[in-house]
């Protein structure tokens, strides 16, 4: 397949019910899974504020960035509405994102897209039979009495970072009256559901008569759900059978959408991954809690110019000429990870580097080079450290214009 084409998806063979059951619950029992560990530390209910930028210690979520300011909170909606209120922002060109996220990874946003950075209000309601919309309406409908409120402020440079935590705290996000303030008992990490076994059957049991899915969410066949009701009905080998058989699907990257060129790999779609359980699955097992493209365009590289895995033994080299910058309202950026996921020490605490990273050296023609190696080059003004080993990479477009939202702009090549 030429490296500049659409991938091309086989059919795929009909999924074993275990399988096609463990794709439908993985978001969900990644949702609660981190829902019950942050709650184990902080109380439900509350928000709360993370005032650093991400580092290798972050271990709450897989593919963090190392861009923004992160707040966030749990909130139960059977006890009524949550109420949330935006600050003015500093400047207009402030990044700032709202995002509300249900128990089976469906989103909704208040954004500056929507709403500027005049300060804005709006409510979060329980409706199951009321599909969230990204129109900007200031009434957030979500599907699942679990609600996940996930703040996010752009720091534009170090000295930045004490005006962005001052503007964090003024987010407002209260809840009912009678919302409940308690510690929950963690159940595991998310990351670590692959090695659940048949057990994994019986937890999404749990979570799914904690937050039924809306009427609108992917159904199951007959099959699968007569597994959900009652794990016991087929045996454990079978279950885990279809573990296996799901996880080699997730671990392949590749969906009905899936759309790979230069070495990179996005999904087509701008919103969220809809009635496909595999692109949901997916999307929760690299990137819990990430955007939809219209907010933030995600590229996951596949492999350098010559087709190889990506391994900080070789140096690569990812060069934009100056009419091919990611062309954005928000900001772009490109961050290492260690093939778990989470972002890797290194001798300079570089974790990402984009258009705000200081010093950035630009050539005289207006092209960018951005170099990506374990070892230290000549020139560490446009160093992405990396590990000395496979390592994964992403880059984020954030506020993309519509060649980044439609899918038409990619980044380059990895060269060698």
């Amino acid at each position: 397949m030429p490296p500049d084409s659409p991938m091309s998806e086989s059919p795929r063979k009909p999924l074993s019910p275990a399988a096609e059951l463990y794709l439908w619950g993985f978001p969900t029992v990644s949702v609660h899974r981190t829902r019950l560990m942050l709650s184990s530390h902080h109380d439900t209910g509350t928000l709360r504020h993370i005032e650093s930028l991400a580092t290798p210690s972050d271990k709450a979520i897989v593919a963090i960035n190392n861009d923004t300011l992160y707040s966030s909170g749990w909130y139960d909606l059977s006890h009524g509405d949550v109420m949330i209120d935006v600050p003015p922002m500093d400047k207009p060109d402030r990044y700032w994102n709202l995002m509300v996220v249900d128990a089976y990874t469906h989103v909704a946003y208040v954004s500056r897209r929507h709403h500027g950075v005049s300060g804005v209000s709006a409510r979060v309601t329980f409706d199951p039979k009321t599909e969230p919309m990204d129109d900007g309406d200031t009434t957030i409908r979500l599907g699942t009495r679990t609600a996940w409120i996930i703040i996010r402020v752009l720091v534009e440079s170090p000295e930045d970072l004490a005006q962005a935590r001052a503007l964090q705290r003024q987010f407002s996000v209260r809840p009912a009256p009678d919302h409940p303030f308690i510690r929950m008992e963690s159940a595991g990490r998310a990351a670590k559901i692959a090695e659940s076994g048949a057990p994994f059957f019986k937890e999404l049991g749990r979570y799914v008569a904690h937050s039924p899915p809306a009427a609108w969410h992917p159904a199951l066949s007959p099959a699968a759900n007569a597994i959900l009701d009652d794990p016991s009905c087929v045996a454990d080998s079978e279950l885990e059978a279809g573990i296996r058989e799901a996880e080699a699907l997730i671990r392949s990257g590749r969906t009905t959408d899936t759309v790979v060129k230069n070495g990179w790999s996005t999904g087509r779609a701008s919103g969220g991954p809809g009635d496909d359980i595999l692109k949901r699955a997916m999307g929760a097992k690299f990137g819990l809690g990430g955007h939809y493209a219209i907010e933030n365009r995600s590229y996951m590289a596949l492999a350098d110019s010559l087709r190889e895995p990506l391994n900080g033994k070789h140096e690569l080299r990812l060069t934009f000429a100056a009419e091919s910058l990611p062309p954005c309202e928000g900001f772009w950026s490109l961050t290492a990870y260690g093939m778990d996921l989470y972002l890797v020490e290194n001798e300079i605490d570089r974790f990402s580097i984009g258009d705000r990273t200081p010093d950035l050296h630009y050539e005289e023609d207006g092209s960018l080079t951005i170099i990506l190696s374990a070892q230290r080059p000549e020139q560490v003004s446009n160093w992405l450290p990396v590990p000395d080993g496979p390592y994964m990479l992403g880059m984020r477009v954030y506020e993309g214009h519509s060649s980044v939202v439609e899918c038409n702009w990619f980044p380059p090549p990895l060269a060698r």
